[in-house]
């Protein structure tokens, strides 16, 4: 099991780590359109749309990667003065009840994905009007990684719950 957590968690570490380098070309585009549109008065056709899916792919592919460093929001009031054990079954409750909504949601972002790959269905948001089925891949690998971030934090939380023999496999 603990290979298994180790292999999510680097995959969720790299996947997080190019999320954060995603700020780069977001910020790069956003200074270009302010610089066009307002120093040369030609507004770009692509900035706006290529932001907000930059945006959008940065916060979807850094979800995995924040659970995975403990670093969701959490009522530290009411948790801190808990035990770790009644921390651990809180985690555990809440983790085994997202798990299957996060399963389900990756098997509908995949059935959305190929719809609107087949139907070759366009963004709409500007004149550049981008197909949407890349982004979607987005949505598909983001979901799909915090599932699996979402189970290496139940089976440590199983393991918290458990006596140190289990713990030592």
């Amino acid at each position: 099991m603990r290979l298994l957590i180790a292999a999510i968690e680097r995959l969720n570490f790299g996947v997080g780590c190019f999320a954060a380098l995603l700020i780069i070309p977001l910020v790069l585009a956003t200074c270009y359109e302010v610089f066009a549109r307002y120093a040369m008065g030609r507004p770009t056709i692509w900035a706006y749309e290529v932001g907000y899916l930059l945006t959008g792919s940065h916060f979807l592919l850094g979800m995995a990667y924040t659970l995975r460093d403990g670093a969701h929001i959490r009522i530290d009031v009411f948790s801190g003065k808990f035990s770790e054990r009644t921390r651990a079954v809180i985690d555990l409750v809440g983790y085994t009840v997202m798990l299957p909504l996060l399963v389900w949601l990756s098997y509908q972002m995949y059935r959305y994905l190929v719809d609107g790959y087949a139907s070759g269905e366009t963004s709409g948001q500007s004149a550049l009007n981008l197909p949407v089925w890349p982004f979607r891949v987005v949505f598909l690998v983001a979901f799909a990684l915090f599932a699996l971030q979402v189970l290496a934090e139940v089976i440590k939380s199983v393991r918290r719950l458990t006596p140190n023999r289990v713990n030592a496999a």
